[in-house]
């Protein structure tokens, strides 16, 4: 049976680097690596949600369906990632704060539910859903950020959006809405709150000028026939 033997002579010492280096390693190991990056925690998350727009059935009013086309957005804000800048040209990232979905989906979501809620609306219908309406509507997120200054910042939401008749996609009414919103504070917090009540306002808008195209259409009976 062979057996290993080591080479004749004095074996040489570990040069003192690598001592150095091997007993950090094992103290780290003794320790449970606590010195070690500890692992990050899961980034905060921050929704926008349908607040209630005041409605009420007036004389004239005809219930309505909506066809509501999916809502877009510019591709710096088509992720989850809540953006700031710093200045006319830059663009970042919020590190440890997220939107529980990308802005357009929790736009999509809020026009639905908003519409729905109106009583002069009698059903939302949505995408390639095979079911006449009377009115349609698009809308593009342009912009949604925060503006960081020395002092505090600003929200910025600009969102176009248009009204088309359903029946021949003849536009009716095209808006843009671009408003911002001061914030005391640089931070997630204020910014998702200044986004809210921004989205707020886009909605009451919108479900006013949809409500005064819904008047204006001509009833069943009076349009005309081919």
């Amino acid at each position: 049976m062979s057996m290993w033997l080591p080479l004749a002579g004095k074996m040489e010492s570990p040069s003192k680097p690598l001592r150095v280096g091997l007993f950090a390693l094992v103290v780290m190991l003794l320790a449970g690596c606590s010195v070690l990056p500890q692992r990050g925690e899961a980034p905060s998350q921050w929704r926008l949600v349908a607040n209630e727009v005041p409605g009420d059935l007036l004389a004239g009013d005809r219930q309505m369906i909506i066809g509501l086309v999916e809502t877009r957005a510019a591709s710096s804000i088509s992720r989850r990632d809540m953006v700031y800048s710093t200045g006319p040209q830059s663009v970042a990232y919020y590190r440890d704060n997220r939107w529980a979905a990308p802005p357009a989906v929790m736009f999509n979501e809020i026009l639905d539910e908003t519409l729905s809620a109106q009583p002069w609306v009698a059903s939302v219908v949505r995408g390639d859903a095979r079911v006449p309406a009377q009115l349609s509507l698009y809308c593009e997120i342009n912009r949604l950020e925060h503006l960081v200054g020395r002092n505090g910042g600003e929200v910025r939401l600009k969102v176009s959006c248009s009204w088309y008749r359903a029946a021949d996609r003849k536009l009716l009414d095209a808006r843009v809405f671009d408003r911002t919103k001061t914030i005391l504070t640089n931070d997630a917090e204020h910014y998702a709150g200044a986004a809210q009540t921004l989205i707020d306002g886009l909605m009451s808008e919108l479900i006013a000028s949809g409500r005064r195209l819904a008047m204006a259409l001509p009833s069943p009976q009076d349009a005309p026939s081919d």
